[in-house]
């Protein structure tokens, strides 16, 4: 039978069906409940080709705004297709879900897309409980006339890329009113069904049909839907058959609760966790979706164990939903961010799940499928080991949860694992020049091209002697004082190294790697920002990089470019030669940070803030166009690390807070402009304790107020960065005197914590604060925003050199205008500053300065 007669067929069954047979009514709906109305949730109008997921830790449902969505019960992709359609009375004209979605709002614990039609309104429930296989879409119907919901999919039963099964069939069963789909083995299944439906798709029962699967539910009585819901139920899972059955009972029996208790899950998780209240609430609420979106990553998969997955997309034909797989150095980069917001738990076993896949000679696993219970992953395929930086990696996140928590019993489970790791690393020098090789170790920053040839490259460069460092902490907390002495030698060596041999003298900047003949490969590049975010290089050179850096040639107005525009290799869609990364563009708001860049730092944190914002809601993309702000359509829409590439700039950068715990120790060195008058900041989690802040501004003091839980004996140094020209004139704690020191533009006080609350109010003589420029950027623009190159005071004078485009007029606030006497390069309006960029090629940009003297 040709296609085009199987969907004839198809659809004159469910005409027929619609005009012949029984309207249900009322029967199977569920009462309605109420879906909280959060205060972080998110709304806007529908995208349709926009993506949206809800997960678990056992089950995702991966869709796009237009109301498609795909199943997946890990490691089995259910269906794929998913769609609405609508029939009106005895109409036999469908009316497409995608053709009528209006507005989608997103929660933690639901996510609703609502389809309007001139006589209907359909809003479609999506929840997916923390730990059952399984998920639920609730319709809540109202509609003045007779309905006929009709959902399509097609089946689908495969287990991830590279594993395949094969002899599927999906078949009604009508005790369950659910799809039945299954395998001759009987060892996957799922199920998909309502106890309002009827199925109306007839397959033999050997093979899935070339159409999609159908079953309809039927409306009759508009007035008997108040007050509930038309439920559907998907479950599915490796195993035995009656399992997944008795999900499936389950779901159906209790779907508010399963709703409360996945409500009850994200508050607890958000209550646990780092929060912030600033004068700029995108931030604010960047930040918890931001913990959601992580938090979301984490898989039970039955094969393997509970581990952190890198992200999430819909897969479509494909057999990966985007990057659902366990990736080493994606699990060790975003544990920092998870140490940073308070989720260390999470962290922690997320480590410890990739140790298991640790390779005999020490190195650490790039990347395992889910799949890897159905196949022999490591042998037969060849990309288990193929990444360099995992391992050095390794060690650097267990240094980093050990100095967030303080967890010596867990940094002794990995101690075996971590030298074992640390010897393979450090057996890749083969020209023994004190920095892996990735000739023998494997890929660093780049996965192919051009600029995969080489020697070593700066990222990998970095990851090592910053593991080296971290081995040494690690080592002397284990009292193994010789490791620990090898491990220092090797940090300095390397430092050394690395400091000297990717400088360009005559670019000024760090440059990307250097070839088996010891020649640099002098790509200007996102990733030597770990470098300078670790402090790895001299401050003059590292100053000099990111002025570098922040030129229009590598920094948008949504994040940092991989690879000059100017560079003869940049693409701007290309993963590795040009894209924007929020990934790598986070570790160069670190080093702005770090380097004292205030400004540019606080404009890459917000640009990469909006990305929650854009495309799927509550989730960043994984990569943009070096061109124009947009996603390229294979970017994967839920990415672990651009998540991370926006907490761990704001937590340890904009907030300026670092931990600890071993030596009882926390810095709170905030970045905040001058003009934000208050930010607070509750439930850094540090060891057992936690602290939560209060920072007040004013022009003349500033004030922190610490209130502390189960942190006796630590101290908190308080390092505020402050605007140029200004002096701390007195720091006092209550009525009591206070030593500072003041560093440059920091103050520096040191403030035991021996009470559970303390008080610091610093006396200032204040400067002149240049703030950011508002360089808000929508979907689709091109790069256009005012480029901060640097700020460098001098005595009274403060310089800042600028990009903007040629011609167009900018305008740049201040703090402290009553105390400029003077400025050149610039008109100022009060406590604005106005200029015209020179005149240069359209579309081009050109250079600007603006000098202050201060009174």
């Amino acid at each position: 039978m040709s296609l085009s007669l199987l969907k004839l067929t198809a659809l004159s069954l469910l005409f027929v069906g619609c005009l012949t047979g029984p309207l249900l009514g009322v029967e199977g709906l569920v009462p309605a409940f109420e879906i909280q109305k959060e205060e972080i949730r998110l709304e806007r109008r529908a995208q349709p080709s926009s993506p949206f997921d809800k997960t678990g830790r056992k089950f995702a449902v991966l869709g796009l705004e237009a109301g498609a969505f795909e199943a997946w019960a890990y490691p089995l992709k259910l269906f794929r297709n998913f769609e609405f359609s609508f029939l009106l009375g005895s109409s036999t004209r469908l009316i497409r879900g995608q053709d009528i979605v209006r507005w989608i709002e997103v929660t933690p614990a639901a996510t609703t897309l609502t389809f309007t039609y001139q006589s209907f309104t359909v809003r479609a429930i999506f929840i997916t409980p923390v730990s059952e296989p399984g998920a639920m879409v609730l319709l809540s119907v109202d509609t003045v006339e007779p309905l006929t919901v009709v959902c399509s999919f097609l089946p689908v039963l495969q287990p991830m890329w590279p594993a395949g099964i094969g002899g599927q069939y999906a078949v009604w069963n009508q005790e369950l009113s659910a799809y039945l789909i299954s395998e001759s083995s009987r060892r996957s299944h799922g199920l998909v069904g309502s106890p309002a439906a009827r199925g109306i798709s007839y397959t033999p029962a050997h093979m899935l049909s070339d159409v999609p699967n159908e079953f309809r539910i039927d409306l009759s009585e508009p007035r008997s839907l108040a007050g509930k819901y038309v439920p559907i139920y998907i479950t599915g899972g490796k195993g035995d058959r009656a399992k997944v059955i008795e999900t499936y009972k389950r779901l159906s029996a209790s779907p508010q609760k399963y709703y409360e208790e996945t409500v009850e899950h994200y508050r607890r998780m958000r209550a646990e966790t780092l929060k912030i209240k600033t004068p700029v609430p995108e931030l604010d609420l960047a930040l918890e979706w931001g913990k959601i979106s992580l938090e979301a990553l984490l898989v039970d998969n039955p094969d393997l164990g509970t581990g952190l997955t890198a992200g999430l997309g819909m897969s479509g034909t494909s057999g990966r939903p985007g990057f659902g797989w366990f990736f080493g150095g994606d699990t060790f980069i975003n544990s920092m961010a998870l140490n940073s917001c308070g989720a260390a738990g999470v962290s922690r076993q997320a480590i410890a799940f990739m140790k298991q896949f640790q390779r005999d000679d020490g190195k650490m696993a790039h990347e395992i499928s889910q799949a890897a219970g159905y196949i022999d992953w490591f042998k037969d395929y060849g990309y288990g080991y193929i990444h360099a930086d995992t391992s050095p990696f390794f060690i650097v996140a267990v240094d980093d949860y050990f100095r967030q928590t303080g967890d010596s019993d867990f940094v002794r489970e990995q101690y075996s694992a971590l030298k074992k790791a640390f010897a393979w690393s450090r057996s890749t020098d083969g020209n023994a020049d004190g920095l892996m090789d990735n000739r023998l170790a494997g890929l660093g920053g780049l996965e192919y091209g051009a600029l995969t040839n080489i020697t070593s490259d700066i990222y990998l460069s970095a990851v090592w002697v910053r593991s080296c460092l971290a081995m040494s902490r690690i080592a002397r907390a284990m009292n193994d004082q010789e490791t620990e002495r090898q491990a220092g030698e090797l940090h300095e060596r390397g430092k050394q190294a690395l400091a000297e041999k990717f400088w360009n003298q005559q670019q000024g900047a760090y440059v990307f790697a250097f070839d088996q003949e010891n020649r640099r490969v002098d790509e200007i590049s996102a990733m030597c920002a770990m470098a300078l975010m670790w402090e790895q290089t001299g401050s003059e050179r590292a100053q000099s990089t990111l002025e570098r850096i922040h030129s229009a040639d590598l920094t948008t107005d949504w994040g940092i470019r991989g690879l000059s525009r100017k560079s003869r290799f940049y693409e701007p869609l290309n993963y590795n030669y040009g894209a924007v990364w929020p990934f790598t563009s986070g570790w160069v708001a670190a080093a702005q940070f770090v380097h004292g860049c205030r400004q540019q730092g606080l404009n890459t944190v917000l640009a990469l803030a909006r990305h929650f914002f854009d495309n799927q809601l509550g989730a960043s993309t994984e990569l943009f166009s070096g061109s124009q702000n947009v996603w390229p359509q294979e970017g994967v829409s839920h990415q672990g690390f651009s998540s991370t590439g926006f907490i761990f700039p704001l937590v340890r950068g904009l907030l300026g807070l670092e931990a600890d715990a071993p030596g009882r120790r926390i810095v709170f060195a905030p970045s905040f402009p001058a003009n934000w008058p208050v930010v607070q900041i509750e439930d850094y989690r540090v060891g057992t304790g936690r602290l939560s802040l209060r920072y007040e501004r004013s022009e003349k003091a500033a004030k922190l107020t610490a209130a502390a839980s189960g942190l006796e004996g630590y101290t908190l140094i308080f390092a505020p960065h402050l605007e140029p020209g200004s002096r701390v004139l007195d720091a006092r704690s209550g009525e009591s005197k206070m030593e500072f020191q003041q560093k440059a533009d920091q103050a520096v006080v040191t403030v035991p914590l021996t009470k559970s609350t303390t008080s610091v109010a610093l006396a200032l003589e204040p400067g002149v604060d240049l703030l950011p420029p508002d360089n808000t950027s929508r979907t689709g623009d091109l790069n256009r925003g005012l480029k901060i190159i640097s700020i460098k005071a001098t005595g009274k004078q403060i310089r800042t050199d600028l990009e903007g485009l040629a011609g167009v007029e900018y305008a740049l606030e201040i703090t402290g205008s009553d105390r400029v006497q003077a400025v050149k390069g610039a008109v100022r309006e009060g406590s604005r500053l106005r200029l015209k960029m020179p005149a240069g090629e359209a579309g081009e940009f050109v250079k600007a300065t603006i000098e202050l003297e201060m009174r």
